[in-house]
């Protein structure tokens, strides 16, 4: 037997195993566990509700007794399942947990909601219709006012951190992964491009549907200075809220610190709520090896999870996938995959027929015909009178 048809060989075997191995911890279904409003907020990022992380999938008791019944009920999450699962889910009666005391203070007549919907395997759900789609608040189904389908056109928010803390090799991805986003776009979609350090927030390209000019702006980034996130996230969101596109996401690449905003975080939900804006905040630092026993870095990577989550969005890092891939692969599979999820969502918008209550936590669930599918969106909103 040859060299090469041994390499060959092993070359196989590898990509069995690392199949296998994808296979059973997915992350898209510990996402599905994590983007449950009753999941237990201290247990989203870890994969030993599902298994045990130094097993093997062959060990008959690598599966826990939860990721067995996940499993066997095609990967959704039932409400039995969170009634038998104590130690996982919160009860009915409590708050939605990794919700901030004063998340959105809002008064509003109308609520404009993402959805995203996918199967069992985790792949994007498209081609459903308005009746396939229950919405609740607080339990209690809402009338939909309109929906729009997978072709509507969306206004995209790009939003890079260029502070001090981004050094070259980072904006060097920027560059790319925002230039793969923009070739990404549907004609009748635009994107903007903001950028935050030291001097603030500038809006180095207004929303447009075309590439063209892109490239040299994006050639000019420099890393410098403080870092203004939330004052940054607040400027593109209420621009977001001004555009007459529908759908409307802002995609972050940032560390999640913060050391230079007037705004608050309560304020940036606040305002990615009016605006009606699923957030995507892509982490390239705070799950490298350097910053994982670090207090700060770990506290900012809550930072972009809780923005994410809490707006129906997505935390995503470059963790995972094949490892002879190099970090501007993973980026740009993670924008190609973002964009398709984009392209693949629902906007629905709704009047509350809920009896107005200042403070009053409002919980926001997506039910589906199809019992055999998933959907995420916002996990709710905060009321108050203005």
């Amino acid at each position: 037997m040859s060299l090469k048809t041994i390499a060959k060989i092993i070359i196989v075997v590898a990509l069995a195993g690392v199949t296998s191995w994808r296979a059973i911890g997915h992350p898209s279904y510990l996402n599905l566990y994590a983007s449950d409003p009753r999941s237990k907020q201290e247990l989203r990022t870890t994969c030993t509700v599902c298994h045990d992380p130094d097993g093997r999938a062959s060990d008959p008791n690598f599966l826990s007794d939860f990721g067995r019944e996940f499993k066997a009920n095609r990967y959704r999450i039932s409400e039995e399942m969170r009634q038998r699962f104590t130690a996982l889910f919160n009860s009915a009666d409590q708050p939605v947990t990794g919700i901030t005391a004063e998340t959105v203070n809002i008064s509003t007549s109308q609520v404009v909601v993402n959805v995203t919907v996918l199967n069992a395997r985790g792949k994007y759900v498209t081609d459903l219709d308005r009746d396939a789609f229950k919405l609740l608040e607080d339990d209690r189904e809402q009338d939909v006012l309109d929906f729009f389908g997978e072709e509507t056109p969306m206004a995209v928010a790009v939003v890079l951190d260029t502070s001090g803390s981004a050094i070259e090799k980072d904006l060097d991805r920027y560059r790319t992964a925002v230039l793969d986003l923009a070739y990404r776009l549907r004609p009748n979609d635009t994107l903007a491009v903001y950028t935050f350090d030291k001097n603030g927030i500038e809006k180095i390209r207004d929303y447009s549907s075309t590439v063209q000019g892109l490239k040299p702006l994006l050639k000019q980034l420099r890393g410098q200075g403080g870092s203004p996130l939330y004052d940054a996230i607040l400027t593109a969101s209420a621009e977001l809220r001004e555009r007459s596109e529908r759908r409307r996401a802002l995609i972050l690449i940032s560390d999640g610190g913060d050391s230079a905003s007037n705004a608050t975080q309560r304020d940036v939900e606040r305002q990615t709520f009016l605006a009606g804006t699923s957030v995507y905040a892509i982490d390239l630092v705070n799950t490298e090896k350097s910053s994982r026993r670090s207090a700060d870095r770990q506290a900012a990577a809550q930072t972009l999870k809780q923005i994410a989550q809490e707006s129906g969005g997505r935390y995503i890092t470059t963790d995972g996938g094949f490892f002879l891939m190099t970090s501007r692969m993973k980026l740009k599979r993670i924008f190609s995959d973002l964009i398709d999820e984009l392209h693949s969502q629902y906007t629905i918008t709704y009047e509350p027929s809920n009896a107005r209550r200042l403070g009053r936590w409002r919980t926001i669930r997506v039910n589906l015909e199809q019992t055999d599918l998933n959907a995420r969106t916002r996990l709710g909103y905060r009321e108050s009178i203005e």
